[in-house]
Protein backbone atom coordinates (compact mmCIF):
# COMPACT_ATOMS: atom_id res chain seq x y z
CA UNK A 1 0.00 0.00 0.00
CA UNK A 2 1.84 3.43 -0.97
CA UNK A 3 0.73 6.65 1.00
CA UNK A 4 0.43 9.75 -0.64
CA UNK A 5 2.64 11.99 1.26
CA UNK A 6 0.81 15.68 1.61
CA UNK A 7 2.30 18.56 -0.09
CA UNK A 8 2.38 21.33 2.66
CA UNK A 9 1.41 24.44 1.30
CA UNK A 10 0.50 27.77 1.89
CA UNK A 11 -3.01 29.47 1.15
CA UNK A 12 -4.03 32.42 -1.27
CA UNK A 13 -7.32 34.02 -0.22
CA UNK A 14 -9.03 36.57 -2.85
CA UNK A 15 -10.81 39.38 -1.39
CA UNK A 16 -14.02 40.23 -3.35
CA UNK A 17 -16.04 41.96 -1.02
CA UNK A 18 -14.77 42.35 2.47
CA UNK A 19 -17.31 40.94 4.30
CA UNK A 20 -15.98 37.44 2.93
CA UNK A 21 -14.05 37.72 6.07
CA UNK A 22 -16.38 38.57 8.74
CA UNK A 23 -15.48 36.27 10.96
CA UNK A 24 -11.46 37.19 11.23
CA UNK A 25 -10.25 39.52 14.15
CA UNK A 26 -10.52 43.52 13.48
CA UNK A 27 -7.08 43.59 13.32
CA UNK A 28 -7.66 42.02 9.69
CA UNK A 29 -10.23 44.68 8.82
CA UNK A 30 -8.13 47.68 9.56
CA UNK A 31 -5.53 46.04 7.55
CA UNK A 32 -7.64 45.32 4.93
CA UNK A 33 -9.10 48.85 5.16
CA UNK A 34 -5.29 50.02 4.62
CA UNK A 35 -4.38 48.67 1.66
CA UNK A 36 -4.36 50.35 -1.99
CA UNK A 37 -4.09 49.40 -5.48
CA UNK A 38 -1.52 48.64 -7.29
CA UNK A 39 1.15 48.97 -5.11
CA UNK A 40 -0.04 47.80 -1.65
CA UNK A 41 -2.75 45.37 -2.40
CA UNK A 42 -1.33 41.93 -1.15
CA UNK A 43 -0.04 41.28 2.67
CA UNK A 44 0.41 38.31 4.96
CA UNK A 45 -1.61 38.20 7.92
CA UNK A 46 -1.67 35.04 10.23
CA UNK A 47 0.51 32.81 7.76
CA UNK A 48 -2.14 33.25 4.91
CA UNK A 49 -1.85 35.49 1.80
CA UNK A 50 -4.77 37.98 0.59
CA UNK A 51 -5.13 39.75 -2.97
CA UNK A 52 -7.36 42.77 -2.24
CA UNK A 53 -9.10 42.66 -5.68
CA UNK A 54 -12.64 44.77 -4.04
CA UNK A 55 -9.63 47.67 -4.73
CA UNK A 56 -9.86 46.61 -8.86
CA UNK A 57 -13.49 45.86 -9.16
CA UNK A 58 -14.64 49.68 -10.16
CA UNK A 59 -12.91 49.02 -13.51
CA UNK A 60 -14.30 48.00 -16.60
CA UNK A 61 -14.55 43.96 -17.19
CA UNK A 62 -11.58 44.46 -19.85
CA UNK A 63 -9.19 46.14 -17.35
CA UNK A 64 -10.24 44.00 -14.48
CA UNK A 65 -9.82 40.87 -15.83
CA UNK A 66 -5.66 42.37 -17.85
CA UNK A 67 -5.15 43.52 -14.41
CA UNK A 68 -5.47 39.94 -12.98
CA UNK A 69 -2.77 38.75 -15.13
CA UNK A 70 -0.63 41.66 -13.80
CA UNK A 71 -2.23 39.96 -10.21
CA UNK A 72 -0.67 37.29 -10.80
CA UNK A 73 3.03 38.62 -11.68
CA UNK A 74 3.07 40.69 -8.81
CA UNK A 75 1.48 37.55 -6.74
CA UNK A 76 4.56 35.51 -7.49
CA UNK A 77 6.93 37.65 -6.74
CA UNK A 78 5.47 38.72 -3.01
CA UNK A 79 5.00 35.00 -2.20
CA UNK A 80 8.17 32.91 -0.88
CA UNK A 81 9.77 29.80 -2.35
CA UNK A 82 7.22 27.27 -1.23
CA UNK A 83 3.84 26.09 -2.39
CA UNK A 84 1.10 27.95 -2.34
CA UNK A 85 -3.01 27.81 -3.62
CA UNK A 86 -5.66 30.27 -4.25
CA UNK A 87 -8.62 28.31 -1.88
CA UNK A 88 -11.07 30.67 -3.45
CA UNK A 89 -10.82 31.08 -7.09
CA UNK A 90 -14.56 30.61 -8.19
CA UNK A 91 -15.20 33.94 -6.08
CA UNK A 92 -14.10 35.59 -9.56
CA UNK A 93 -14.85 34.66 -13.50
CA UNK A 94 -11.27 34.39 -14.74
CA UNK A 95 -9.53 33.15 -11.87
CA UNK A 96 -6.88 31.32 -14.72
CA UNK A 97 -5.68 35.00 -15.84
CA UNK A 98 -3.99 34.84 -11.92
CA UNK A 99 -2.63 31.46 -12.72
CA UNK A 100 -1.48 32.67 -16.54
CA UNK A 101 0.39 35.97 -14.73
CA UNK A 102 2.03 34.02 -12.14
CA UNK A 103 3.81 31.80 -14.79
CA UNK A 104 4.97 35.14 -16.54
CA UNK A 105 6.03 36.32 -13.34
CA UNK A 106 8.90 33.79 -13.45
CA UNK A 107 9.72 35.34 -17.13
CA UNK A 108 13.21 36.80 -17.36
CA UNK A 109 15.22 37.45 -20.34
CA UNK A 110 19.06 36.19 -19.54
CA UNK A 111 20.47 35.57 -22.93
CA UNK A 112 23.51 38.11 -22.37
CA UNK A 113 23.52 38.55 -18.59
CA UNK A 114 27.14 37.10 -17.30
CA UNK A 115 25.13 36.04 -13.68
CA UNK A 116 22.24 33.95 -14.09
CA UNK A 117 19.66 33.49 -11.48
CA UNK A 118 19.31 30.20 -9.42
CA UNK A 119 16.92 31.39 -6.97
CA UNK A 120 14.40 28.61 -5.91
CA UNK A 121 10.70 30.13 -7.71
CA UNK A 122 7.49 29.68 -5.42
CA UNK A 123 4.69 27.25 -7.33
CA UNK A 124 1.31 27.68 -7.90
CA UNK A 125 -0.73 24.45 -7.20
CA UNK A 126 -3.91 25.62 -9.22
CA UNK A 127 -2.19 26.01 -12.58
CA UNK A 128 -3.10 23.71 -15.30
CA UNK A 129 -1.66 22.76 -18.41
CA UNK A 130 -4.07 25.32 -20.36
CA UNK A 131 -2.19 28.15 -18.38
CA UNK A 132 1.34 26.88 -19.10
CA UNK A 133 1.44 26.43 -22.94
CA UNK A 134 -0.25 30.35 -23.23
CA UNK A 135 2.85 31.01 -20.79
CA UNK A 136 5.43 29.36 -23.02
CA UNK A 137 3.61 31.20 -26.55
CA UNK A 138 4.03 34.56 -24.12
CA UNK A 139 7.58 34.00 -23.44
CA UNK A 140 8.55 33.20 -26.90
CA UNK A 141 6.82 36.45 -28.34
CA UNK A 142 9.22 38.07 -25.79
CA UNK A 143 12.35 36.56 -26.15
CA UNK A 144 12.03 36.89 -30.09
CA UNK A 145 11.44 40.68 -29.59
CA UNK A 146 14.22 41.12 -26.78
CA UNK A 147 16.57 39.42 -29.18
CA UNK A 148 18.71 42.43 -30.69
CA UNK A 149 18.75 42.63 -34.46
CA UNK A 150 22.74 42.34 -34.70
CA UNK A 151 21.73 38.58 -33.78
CA UNK A 152 18.28 38.10 -35.18
CA UNK A 153 17.84 39.22 -38.51
CA UNK A 154 15.21 38.28 -41.28
CA UNK A 155 17.12 34.73 -42.00
CA UNK A 156 17.25 34.03 -38.15
CA UNK A 157 13.48 34.49 -37.67
CA UNK A 158 12.95 32.46 -40.80
CA UNK A 159 15.39 29.71 -39.01
CA UNK A 160 14.29 30.18 -35.63
CA UNK A 161 10.28 29.64 -36.62
CA UNK A 162 11.27 26.66 -38.86
CA UNK A 163 13.06 25.18 -35.94
CA UNK A 164 10.11 25.52 -33.29
CA UNK A 165 7.94 24.11 -35.91
CA UNK A 166 9.89 21.41 -36.89
CA UNK A 167 7.44 18.32 -35.26
CA UNK A 168 3.93 20.06 -36.57
CA UNK A 169 4.37 21.82 -40.26
CA UNK A 170 3.14 20.36 -43.55
CA UNK A 171 5.93 22.89 -45.69
CA UNK A 172 7.61 25.83 -45.31
CA UNK A 173 8.61 28.06 -48.34
CA UNK A 174 11.04 30.55 -48.41
CA UNK A 175 11.48 33.17 -51.39
CA UNK A 176 14.79 35.91 -51.70
CA UNK A 177 16.89 37.50 -54.44
CA UNK A 178 15.54 37.65 -57.53
CA UNK A 179 12.46 35.79 -56.92
CA UNK A 180 11.57 37.91 -54.02
CA UNK A 181 12.49 40.97 -56.46
CA UNK A 182 10.01 39.46 -58.95
CA UNK A 183 7.23 38.10 -56.67
CA UNK A 184 7.09 40.81 -53.71
CA UNK A 185 8.60 44.11 -55.29
CA UNK A 186 7.56 46.01 -52.00
CA UNK A 187 9.45 43.94 -49.94
CA UNK A 188 12.55 43.41 -51.62
CA UNK A 189 12.68 47.41 -51.99
CA UNK A 190 12.45 48.13 -48.68
CA UNK A 191 15.08 45.42 -47.52
CA UNK A 192 17.20 46.63 -50.69
CA UNK A 193 19.34 48.66 -48.83
CA UNK A 194 20.43 45.97 -46.00
CA UNK A 195 24.19 44.45 -45.91
CA UNK A 196 24.23 40.45 -47.46
CA UNK A 197 23.87 39.09 -44.15
CA UNK A 198 20.58 41.15 -43.35
CA UNK A 199 18.72 40.57 -46.94
CA UNK A 200 14.95 40.62 -47.33
CA UNK A 201 13.37 37.17 -47.06
CA UNK A 202 9.62 36.20 -47.57
CA UNK A 203 9.01 32.87 -45.28
CA UNK A 204 5.48 30.74 -45.41
CA UNK A 205 4.88 28.29 -43.31
CA UNK A 206 2.05 25.83 -43.57
CA UNK A 207 -0.10 23.27 -41.47
CA UNK A 208 -2.77 21.28 -43.29
CA UNK A 209 -5.42 19.61 -41.08
CA UNK A 210 -4.77 15.80 -41.11
CA UNK A 211 -8.67 15.25 -40.50
CA UNK A 212 -10.40 14.71 -43.74
CA UNK A 213 -13.83 17.24 -42.48
CA UNK A 214 -13.67 20.25 -44.76
CA UNK A 215 -11.14 23.13 -41.81
CA UNK A 216 -11.46 26.89 -41.55
CA UNK A 217 -8.65 28.21 -43.70
CA UNK A 218 -6.90 30.75 -41.39
CA UNK A 219 -3.90 33.28 -42.51
CA UNK A 220 -1.73 35.05 -39.93
CA UNK A 221 0.55 37.72 -41.32
CA UNK A 222 3.61 39.40 -39.22
CA UNK A 223 5.17 42.99 -39.90
CA UNK A 224 9.18 41.77 -39.78
CA UNK A 225 10.97 44.30 -40.01
CA UNK A 226 14.26 42.92 -37.83
CA UNK A 227 15.49 46.82 -37.37
CA UNK A 228 14.29 50.04 -38.57
CA UNK A 229 16.56 52.84 -38.85
CA UNK A 230 13.84 55.07 -41.07
CA UNK A 231 15.94 54.47 -43.78
CA UNK A 232 16.47 57.77 -45.75
CA UNK A 233 14.08 59.21 -43.94
CA UNK A 234 16.29 59.03 -40.97
CA UNK A 235 15.20 58.17 -37.16
CA UNK A 236 16.21 60.48 -34.42
CA UNK A 237 18.21 58.38 -31.89
CA UNK A 238 15.95 58.47 -29.49
CA UNK A 239 13.13 57.44 -31.87
CA UNK A 240 15.61 54.26 -33.06
CA UNK A 241 16.43 52.92 -29.44
CA UNK A 242 13.63 50.85 -29.77
CA UNK A 243 13.55 49.68 -33.14
CA UNK A 244 14.83 46.02 -32.46
CA UNK A 245 10.98 45.40 -31.85
CA UNK A 246 9.56 46.58 -35.14
CA UNK A 247 9.25 42.86 -35.63
CA UNK A 248 6.66 42.47 -32.65
CA UNK A 249 4.28 41.63 -35.17
CA UNK A 250 5.74 38.79 -36.80
CA UNK A 251 6.86 37.69 -33.57
CA UNK A 252 2.91 37.97 -32.24
CA UNK A 253 1.92 35.80 -35.07
CA UNK A 254 4.93 33.00 -34.06
CA UNK A 255 3.14 32.91 -30.69
CA UNK A 256 -0.71 32.48 -31.68
CA UNK A 257 0.35 30.08 -34.08
CA UNK A 258 2.41 28.04 -30.95
CA UNK A 259 -0.89 28.28 -29.06
CA UNK A 260 -3.09 27.16 -31.86
CA UNK A 261 -0.85 24.43 -32.64
CA UNK A 262 -0.13 23.30 -28.89
CA UNK A 263 -3.63 23.31 -28.31
CA UNK A 264 -4.74 21.27 -31.55
CA UNK A 265 -6.82 23.81 -33.14
CA UNK A 266 -7.85 22.03 -36.01
CA UNK A 267 -7.70 24.44 -38.88
CA UNK A 268 -5.56 24.56 -41.78
CA UNK A 269 -2.95 27.24 -41.18
CA UNK A 270 -0.46 29.63 -43.00
CA UNK A 271 1.90 31.80 -41.12
CA UNK A 272 3.24 34.58 -43.32
CA UNK A 273 6.78 36.75 -42.65
CA UNK A 274 7.51 39.40 -44.84
CA UNK A 275 11.01 40.02 -42.95
CA UNK A 276 13.57 42.66 -43.39
CA UNK A 277 15.94 45.38 -42.13
CA UNK A 278 15.01 49.21 -42.87
CA UNK A 279 18.29 50.37 -43.44
CA UNK A 280 20.52 53.18 -44.57
CA UNK A 281 23.40 52.90 -47.72
CA UNK A 282 23.32 53.70 -50.82
CA UNK A 283 20.97 51.03 -52.40
CA UNK A 284 18.56 52.73 -49.95
CA UNK A 285 14.66 53.18 -50.65
CA UNK A 286 14.37 56.67 -51.67
CA UNK A 287 11.42 59.43 -51.04
CA UNK A 288 9.76 59.62 -54.57
CA UNK A 289 10.84 56.43 -55.73
CA UNK A 290 7.28 54.80 -57.31
CA UNK A 291 7.42 50.88 -56.97
CA UNK A 292 4.97 48.25 -58.53
CA UNK A 293 3.44 46.19 -56.01
CA UNK A 294 2.63 42.33 -56.53
CA UNK A 295 -1.16 43.49 -56.90
CA UNK A 296 -0.23 46.13 -59.76
CA UNK A 297 -1.02 49.50 -57.82
CA UNK A 298 1.66 51.78 -58.37
CA UNK A 299 3.05 52.60 -54.91
CA UNK A 300 4.88 56.50 -54.44
CA UNK A 301 6.93 56.58 -51.00
CA UNK A 302 6.30 59.18 -49.37
CA UNK A 303 8.31 58.02 -46.52
CA UNK A 304 10.86 55.42 -45.85
CA UNK A 305 9.78 54.87 -42.52
CA UNK A 306 6.76 53.66 -43.37
CA UNK A 307 7.99 51.01 -44.79
CA UNK A 308 5.61 48.39 -42.62
CA UNK A 309 2.75 48.95 -44.80
CA UNK A 310 4.57 48.12 -47.69
CA UNK A 311 5.40 44.59 -46.95
CA UNK A 312 2.34 43.91 -45.53
CA UNK A 313 0.36 44.89 -49.06
CA UNK A 314 2.04 42.08 -50.82
CA UNK A 315 1.81 39.71 -48.12
CA UNK A 316 -1.79 40.52 -47.88
CA UNK A 317 -2.07 40.37 -52.03
CA UNK A 318 -0.43 37.14 -51.76
CA UNK A 319 -2.94 35.90 -48.55
CA UNK A 320 -5.98 37.03 -50.63
CA UNK A 321 -4.98 34.88 -53.73
CA UNK A 322 -5.75 31.59 -51.60
CA UNK A 323 -9.49 33.07 -50.82
CA UNK A 324 -9.09 32.20 -46.81
CA UNK A 325 -11.62 32.77 -44.49
CA UNK A 326 -10.00 34.78 -42.43
CA UNK A 327 -6.57 36.95 -42.44
CA UNK A 328 -5.13 38.84 -39.88
CA UNK A 329 -2.18 40.89 -39.91
CA UNK A 330 -0.37 42.26 -37.08
CA UNK A 331 2.31 45.10 -36.72
CA UNK A 332 3.99 47.62 -34.64
CA UNK A 333 2.91 49.89 -37.35
CA UNK A 334 1.98 53.65 -36.01
CA UNK A 335 3.26 55.81 -33.51
CA UNK A 336 -0.33 57.07 -34.01
CA UNK A 337 -2.25 54.44 -32.38
CA UNK A 338 0.21 54.88 -29.61
CA UNK A 339 -0.84 58.80 -29.41
CA UNK A 340 -4.50 57.47 -29.34
CA UNK A 341 -4.44 54.42 -27.02
CA UNK A 342 -1.05 54.39 -25.00
CA UNK A 343 0.96 52.05 -25.25
CA UNK A 344 -1.01 48.96 -23.60
CA UNK A 345 -4.20 48.90 -25.77
CA UNK A 346 -3.54 47.69 -29.47
CA UNK A 347 -6.04 49.33 -31.87
CA UNK A 348 -7.87 47.32 -34.56
CA UNK A 349 -8.97 47.29 -38.03
CA UNK A 350 -11.89 45.07 -39.60
CA UNK A 351 -13.87 45.44 -42.65
CA UNK A 352 -16.45 42.77 -40.78
CA UNK A 353 -18.75 44.17 -38.30
CA UNK A 354 -19.41 40.53 -36.75
CA UNK A 355 -16.14 39.21 -36.84
CA UNK A 356 -14.97 42.80 -34.74
CA UNK A 357 -17.77 42.35 -32.31
CA UNK A 358 -16.75 38.51 -32.01
CA UNK A 359 -13.02 39.88 -31.08
CA UNK A 360 -14.34 42.46 -28.38
CA UNK A 361 -16.03 39.75 -26.71
CA UNK A 362 -13.09 37.66 -26.46
CA UNK A 363 -10.89 40.60 -25.64
CA UNK A 364 -12.97 41.14 -22.54
CA UNK A 365 -13.46 37.86 -21.38
CA UNK A 366 -9.44 37.09 -21.35
CA UNK A 367 -8.72 40.54 -20.46
CA UNK A 368 -6.76 41.15 -23.74
CA UNK A 369 -7.30 44.60 -24.60
CA UNK A 370 -7.54 45.20 -28.38
CA UNK A 371 -9.74 48.52 -29.07
CA UNK A 372 -11.91 48.79 -32.74
CA UNK A 373 -10.67 52.10 -34.48
CA UNK A 374 -12.65 52.36 -37.56
CA UNK A 375 -12.07 52.38 -41.56
CA UNK A 376 -12.74 55.85 -41.98
CA UNK A 377 -12.84 56.43 -45.65
CA UNK A 378 -13.11 59.64 -46.18
CA UNK A 379 -9.68 59.43 -44.80
CA UNK A 380 -8.55 57.49 -47.92
CA UNK A 381 -8.11 60.81 -49.69
CA UNK A 382 -5.04 61.56 -47.35
CA UNK A 383 -3.15 58.76 -49.72
CA UNK A 384 -3.68 60.28 -52.71
CA UNK A 385 -1.20 60.73 -55.20
CA UNK A 386 -0.18 63.00 -58.26
CA UNK A 387 2.18 60.36 -60.29
CA UNK A 388 1.06 56.83 -58.63
CA UNK A 389 -2.24 55.08 -57.73
CA UNK A 390 -1.42 56.19 -53.76
CA UNK A 391 0.96 57.24 -51.41
CA UNK A 392 2.08 54.96 -48.32
CA UNK A 393 1.72 57.92 -45.92
CA UNK A 394 -1.04 60.34 -45.08
CA UNK A 395 -0.84 64.02 -44.88
CA UNK A 396 -2.80 64.73 -42.13
CA UNK A 397 -3.99 63.23 -38.79
CA UNK A 398 -5.31 59.85 -38.21
CA UNK A 399 -2.05 58.00 -39.39
CA UNK A 400 -3.51 55.29 -37.47
CA UNK A 401 -6.47 54.84 -39.94
CA UNK A 402 -4.82 56.08 -43.09
CA UNK A 403 -2.22 53.21 -42.09
CA UNK A 404 -5.03 50.55 -42.31
CA UNK A 405 -6.89 52.14 -44.93
CA UNK A 406 -3.74 51.72 -47.02
CA UNK A 407 -3.71 48.18 -46.37
CA UNK A 408 -7.50 47.53 -47.20
CA UNK A 409 -6.51 47.97 -50.34
CA UNK A 410 -4.43 45.00 -50.67
CA UNK A 411 -7.54 42.84 -49.25
CA UNK A 412 -10.11 41.37 -51.26
CA UNK A 413 -13.23 42.54 -50.19
CA UNK A 414 -15.20 39.28 -49.58
CA UNK A 415 -12.24 38.11 -46.96
CA UNK A 416 -12.78 38.69 -43.76
CA UNK A 417 -9.64 40.81 -42.28
CA UNK A 418 -8.54 41.95 -39.06
CA UNK A 419 -5.55 44.30 -38.97
CA UNK A 420 -3.54 44.97 -35.22
CA UNK A 421 -1.61 48.10 -34.81
CA UNK A 422 0.38 46.85 -31.48
CA UNK A 423 3.35 48.37 -29.93
CA UNK A 424 4.75 44.87 -29.02
CA UNK A 425 6.57 46.26 -25.61
CA UNK A 426 5.56 46.22 -22.09
CA UNK A 427 6.14 49.62 -20.13
CA UNK A 428 3.57 48.83 -17.15
CA UNK A 429 5.90 49.53 -14.22
CA UNK A 430 2.57 50.12 -11.70
CA UNK A 431 2.46 45.83 -11.13
CA UNK A 432 6.02 44.93 -12.78
CA UNK A 433 9.31 45.66 -13.36
CA UNK A 434 9.40 43.88 -16.42
CA UNK A 435 10.00 46.22 -19.27
CA UNK A 436 10.96 44.37 -22.67
CA UNK A 437 9.27 42.30 -25.96
CA UNK A 438 5.73 41.90 -25.23
CA UNK A 439 2.70 39.40 -26.46
CA UNK A 440 -0.60 42.25 -27.57
CA UNK A 441 -3.89 40.08 -28.55
CA UNK A 442 -2.52 36.74 -29.36
CA UNK A 443 -4.77 35.09 -26.41
CA UNK A 444 -8.01 37.17 -27.58
CA UNK A 445 -7.43 35.87 -31.29
CA UNK A 446 -6.64 32.58 -30.58
CA UNK A 447 -10.06 32.58 -28.67
CA UNK A 448 -11.63 34.03 -31.66
CA UNK A 449 -9.96 31.54 -34.10
CA UNK A 450 -10.86 28.38 -31.77
CA UNK A 451 -14.60 29.86 -32.24
CA UNK A 452 -14.32 30.09 -35.51
CA UNK A 453 -12.87 26.72 -36.20
CA UNK A 454 -16.09 25.17 -34.23
CA UNK A 455 -18.82 26.66 -36.03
Amino acid sequence: MTIKKEIKKKSICLIDDQTNFQNDIENFKTKVDGKSFPNDFIFEFDEKVYVCLNLIKSSSILEFNHNLIWTGVKLFNFCAKTNYEIVNPEIIDMPQNIFLGWCLGNYNFLNFKSEKEKNKKPKLLNITNDQILEARAICLVRDLINMPANILGPSEIQKETQRLFSKSITEVIVIKGKDLKKKFPLIYNVGRGAEKKKKPLFSEFIWKSKKKKLKKNIVLIGKGVCFDTGGLNLKLGSGMNLMKKDMGGAANCVGLAKMLIDKKIDINLKLLLPLVENSLSSKALRPSDIIKSRKGLFIEIGDTDAEGRLILADALTYASEFKPDLIIDMATLTGASRVALGTDVPSFFSNNDNLAEDLIKFSKLYGDPLWRLPLWKNYFNQLRSNHADMSNIGSGFGGAITAALFLEKFVDKDIPWIHIDLMAWSLNKNLTSYIGGEAMGIRSLFYLIENIAKN
